[in-house]
């Protein structure tokens, strides 16, 4: 399967409805903020000149349904799968989007570490709060009713990411998207997607660096089961990467 990762304030139907013609398996919206700790802190990133979605997590339900509702009238035969990434400070947050059928895949994001997502508690925040990261993961695998992804960065400081993957793999995840950030190296880190892989069944989305058919290849090798691409698809084309 290959992924179309999230980006914040870039990935909503618009940009990713192209992709369905270009061998994605998976397309990912978002991240998206569904509380307002996390929706206060998503306004702090723009002042920051990042993009965030800048939706009331009260919408975020319509709002979503939108975005889908454009990647299939756009292609009305692909049959892939919507993930939506989801950014909380608590774990009940999840429930505002049980009701929206044509989610595929929840995932939880424990990844972000821009300073207000941390300070909200949120994103890489939970690979140092595992007792929060415990209670999303028991709360959405339980009561969604979707296939349950989690994003982690890898090699985050006084984090110990084997230790994470035993966490996620004590609940019924089906997907586990690493990114296998390199500190300091303009390169994924294969080692530790090797090392996940031989410590966990659940399906491994290898992410990190991923710009060339190679990249891909290096990714699969090393032991994850199916590749996301990001940033490369600001060009507005990946075919080069996924297909042979």
């Amino acid at each position: 399967m290959n992924f179309l990762s999230a980006m914040a304030g870039i990935n909503d139907g618009e940009f990713c409805k192209k992709f369905t013609k270009q061998g994605v398996d998976v397309i990912t919206l978002g991240g998206f903020n569904l509380d307002l700790d996390t929706f206060k802190a998503g306004l702090e990133n723009m002042g920051q000149d990042r993009k965030e979605f800048f939706t009331c997590p009260h919408h975020i339900s319509e709002d979503i349904d939108e975005f889908i509702d454009t990647i299939t009238d756009y292609n009305p035969s692909w049959k892939g799968k919507i993930s939506v990434n989801l950014r909380a400070s608590e774990a009940a947050s999840y429930g505002v989007l049980y009701k929206n059928k044509q989610i595929d895949i929840f995932e939880i994001n424990a990844h972000c570490r821009q300073k207000p997502m941390l300070e909200a508690g949120t994103g890489q925040a939970l690979l140092t709060n595992t007792t929060l990261l415990e209670e999303m993961l028991e709360e959405v695998t339980t009561n969604s009713r979707k296939e349950v992804s989690v994003k982690i960065r890898a090699n985050v400081e006084n984090v110990d990411t084997l230790k994470i993957v035993e966490l996620i793999n004590s609940y019924n995840v089906d997907y586990l998207h690493v990114d296998a950030m390199n500190p300091g190296i303009d390169e994924a880190d294969y080692d530790i997607i090797n090392r996940i892989s031989s410590n966990t069944d659940i399906h491994i989305i290898g992410n990190n660096s991923v710009t060339t058919r190679e990249d891909y290849l290096k990714m699969i090798e090393s032991g994850a089961d199916s590749v996301s691409v990001a940033r490369v698809a600001l060009n507005g084309d990946i075919n080069h990467i996924f297909q042979d």
